[in-house]
């Protein structure tokens, strides 16, 4: 369950969510070197949707392989591409690809980096479904990442 409430005063307002939450794990799209590699998250949609979606960002930008997996049943799904960029230049590409959740957007955007979530939060962890190949050679590696962080996510049951 997760209360979410606005009030408004004027021009002000505060917001306040509660809900259960549980600690997960995930990565953050940081490198070593400052730049970022892009991360995408889509939540209740086809999974042939998503793959076209991903295709033509891929096609678009010139990206190397994008792979995707399956974040909980029922249509989430996370993909990642080991292209080494600026924040803002990833962001372009993220916010411009169909169909990606646009909390997750606006969240990454005021974090200044995107995360993907590794571990269980009640669906299940995300599991690897495929790779879209690509003829771009991929910039960066896992090797330069910063590395793991630990969050709280708002937790999930199975549908």
């Amino acid at each position: 369950m997760r209360l979410n409430k606005r009030i408004r005063i004027g021009r002000f307002q505060v917001s306040l969510m509660a809900g259960l939450v549980t600690k997960v794990q995930g990565i953050n799209s940081n490198l070593k070197d400052g730049k970022h590699i892009i991360m995408w998250e889509f939540d209740e949609t086809d999974k042939l949707a998503v793959l076209g979606s991903l295709q033509a960002a891929q096609a678009m930008y010139q990206l190397p392989d994008i792979y995707v997996a399956e974040s909980h049943p029922g249509g989430g799904f996370h993909a990642y591409c080991f292209e080494a960029m600026s924040f803002i230049e990833s962001l372009h590409i993220v916010s411009g690809t169909v169909l990606v959740d646009p909390n997750y957007i606006t969240m990454c955007a005021m974090r200044q980096h995107w995360t993907l979530r590794l571990t269980d939060k009640g669906q299940g962890q995300p599991e690897y479904m495929e790779t879209l190949e690509s003829l771009f050679h991929a910039t960066a590696n896992t090797a330069d990442l910063v590395g793991m962080v630990e969050y709280h996510a708002y937790q999930k049951s199975r549908p």
